[in-house]
Order: C-alpha cells, then sequence, then structure tokens
C-alpha cells in the first residue's frame, strides 16, 4: 500500500511540473503588450518571415539558442514564452532556459495553436 501512495505522489507531482512547463494561447495572450514578458520565437528565419509571427516576438532560432543565449540576459528576470510551430522545439529550448536559470514557459501547439485560435475567432 505504501508503494502505491508513493507512486501516485510522484505522478501527481509529475504531471503537475509539466503543467509548469506549458500554458496556453488562451493564457498567453494576456502576456501581449507586457513589458515584463518576452515571446522567443525558436524557429528558423524563414519559417518567422514567411509564416508571420506573434507581435514584438525576438527570434532566436532553437539551433543557435546556446551560441547566442548572452542575448537574453536582459530577460533574465522576465517571463520568457517560448514558441515553435508546433511546440516540439521550444520544449527543447524552455528546457534549456530553465537549466540555465530563466523563467521559461512552452507556448502549447506553437504557432499554429495560435494561428488556430485567431483564426477560429473571426
Amino acid at each position: 500500500m505504501t508503494k502505491i501512495k508513493f507512486y501516485l505522489i510522484f505522478l501527481i507531482l509529475l504531471v503537475s511540473c509539466k503543467d509548469q512547463e506549458n500554458i496556453s494561447v488562451q493564457d498567453a495572450i494576456k502576456y501581449l503588450d507586457q513589458e515584463d514578458v518576452l515571446f522567443l520565437d525558436v524557429r528558423t528565419s524563414q519559417e518567422f518571415n514567411y509564416d508571420g509571427s506573434i507581435k514584438n516576438a525576438l527570434l532566436i532560432p532553437v539551433n543557435v539558442l546556446e551560441k547566442k543565449i548572452t542575448l537574453l540576459e536582459y530577460y533574465k528576470d522576465k517571463k520568457i514564452i517560448v514558441y515553435c510551430r508546433s511546440g516540439r522545439r521550444s520544449r527543447l529550448a524552455t528546457e534549456f532556459l530553465k537549466k540555465n536559470n530563466f523563467n521559461a514557459i512552452n507556448l502549447e501547439g506553437g504557432y499554429l495553436a495560435w494561428k488556430e485560435y485567431f483564426s477560429a475567432q473571426k
């Protein structure tokens, strides 16, 4: 019985930690135009230029994020909402930023979910 309780508590903690690493589009919209929040786009420059981006987002492709992390030092005390096309690359970038003491959170579903949300609002 004790083992079951332990695993149950472990599972709850694991799930709750994962939820804290993600933010929905609906919640992320609330942070637009806030000075203490940065939207970080980790897609390629081609995706950024061709597909569009979130207003005032900073582009640092995930494949150069480690080399260019000093560009983010100004945002060390701010919330960073990280996104890519679908949420996979941004999840990796979020983990990397968290390991480097940034307050980073992954946008669930990425830019595809962002565009879908706004197209459904029309």
